[in-house]
């Protein structure tokens, strides 16, 4: 026969462990991808422009002045868009006029993640080939 003991040692075990996997939340970063390609924007090929927490390359995949594609070795790389800028280069001044203006502006992103980090790398709408594959951002 089951001691009580035991039971409720394995049900203490298993919520311990169930618990600990909601514990850990992600980490995000939001980075500037215009700002880490500089001047690569201009020259075709791959250039390194990131690396994330797990000491893993990040390069972008340049074609006339286009980021064709974002990859990580090991690591999962989606399109994401979003209209809020969640990059932002320095602290400035946004007027009311211009913030109207920008209301059906995407920001383009490749999200490159893992089980333990997330990292956005946002790029404006002239930096990417704009077609149906980008997916809307969601926090």
């Amino acid at each position: 026969m089951i001691n009580r003991r035991v039971v409720l040692g394995m049900i203490a075990a298993a919520t311990t462990i169930d618990a600990s996997r909601i514990a850990f939340a992600k980490e995000k970063h939001h980075l500037n991808g215009k700002d880490l390609l500089g001047e690569g924007i201009k020259k075709n090929g791959k250039h390194k422009i990131h690396t994330t927490g797990k000491k893993v390359d990040v390069f972008a995949e340049v074609n006339n002045g286009k980021v064709t594609a974002v990859t990580a070795a090991g690591m999962q790389v989606k399109k994401v868009r979003s209209r809020q800028k969640l990059a932002e280069t320095t602290p400035g001044i946004t007027l009311a006029s211009m913030q109207l203006a920008q209301a059906d502006v995407y920001y383009y992103g490749y999200w490159v993640y893992d089980d333990l980090t997330d990292t956005y790398i946002w790029f404006p709408a002239d930096y990417v080939i704009v077609d149906s594959s980008w997916v809307e951002y969601t926090a």
